[in-house]
């Protein structure tokens, strides 16, 4: 006569060491789709302050008075860029440049750019309505310049950055 065992399960040792096994296979899964729906990499915020700034050159400015550039957030991925250039005085040639930047998780990289341009005048703006991708921080960078009797001077400035959700 032949004798029939029934398996009810593992005890002792071999019963811990699949335990363990099927713990540690939870945990490396778990991980893996941890990385798989990790944030945009954009979705880090930038470092440093999140104010706007302006630079120039060494040279004096004889002409340009004031520039700047903004960004404002309408929602649902569209934002607005603006930016402006001024001048003491009317001047030959006076112009802005706006680029939209998005941060890639290490540096700003351009996306696009835009010309606003003027003769004879002394103020030259432009305006710019966007739709961008979502999870991404955004700024405005302009660049900024002006010719009078062949004499150019130039400039540049930086919004403060938006979360685009």
């Amino acid at each position: 006569m032949k004798t029939i065992y029934f398996y009810k399960g593992e005890s002792g040792l071999m019963g811990f060491k699949k335990s363990a096994f099927s713990l540690l296979l939870m945990v490396v899964l778990l991980a893996v789709t941890s990385v798989a729906f990790a944030a945009a990499p954009g979705s880090k915020a930038p470092p440093g302050p999140n104010e706007p700034f302006k630079e120039a050159g060494i040279k004096s400015l004889l002409y340009l008075q004031d520039w700047g550039c903004d960004i404002n957030y309408v929602g649902d991925g569209y934002l607005n860029i603006t930016g402006f250039t001024q001048a003491y005085q009317t001047v030959d040639y006076i112009m802005v440049r706006l680029y939209i930047q998005r941060w890639n998780g290490s540096s700003w990289v351009d996306l696009a750019s835009w010309p606003f341009e003027k003769y004879s005048d002394s103020y030259v703006a432009g305006a710019k309505g966007l739709q961008v991708t979502k999870g991404y921080y955004y700024r405005t960078r302009a660049t900024h310049g002006l010719t009078e009797n062949g004499y150019n001077e130039s400039a540049s400035s930086y919004s403060g950055y938006i979360y685009a959700n």
